[in-house]
């Protein structure tokens, strides 16, 4: 799970702990899209200096429990691992942005949205 979700905004917060952030690294890239073959992988990139970015994160953990329960969701900050971030560009021919939401299914991606499109009702139409 994906502890740093506090220390980016310094919220403890009950919205930040019902998400189950999940931290990822490129080694478990592979592993995300074989999963996506079993359920929904949702990927947010989200950037610590952008107000943008801030809102989006908010608007998400606004996702119903239903919602929440259909994915596993996945957290790279594009500012501290910017390489990864760009990895999983190229590799999901999706142009890098952020905030920006992918969701995976059957190893590809089923539907990616960036800055206004990331919103939780947005993202429920997805899952």
């Amino acid at each position: 799970m994906f502890d740093g979700i506090k220390n980016i905004f310094g919220s403890d917060s009950q919205e930040d702990k019902v998400m189950n952030w999940n931290s990822i690294d490129w080694n478990q890239f592979n592993a995300i899209l074989l999963s996506s073959n079993r359920r929904l992988q949702v990927i947010y990139k989200h950037s610590t200096r952008c107000a943008t970015s801030y809102f989006a994160l908010k608007n998400i953990q606004m996702l119903s429990e239903e919602d929440i329960g259909k994915a596993d969701f996945y957290l790279v900050n594009v500012i501290g691992d910017r390489e990864l971030s760009q990895k999983i560009a190229r590799e999901l021919g999706v142009r890098h942005e952020s905030p920006q939401v992918i969701i995976l299914k059957g190893g590809e991606v089923q539907w990616h949205g960036s800055h206004q499109q990331v919103q939780a009702e947005i993202i429920s139409s997805h899952l």
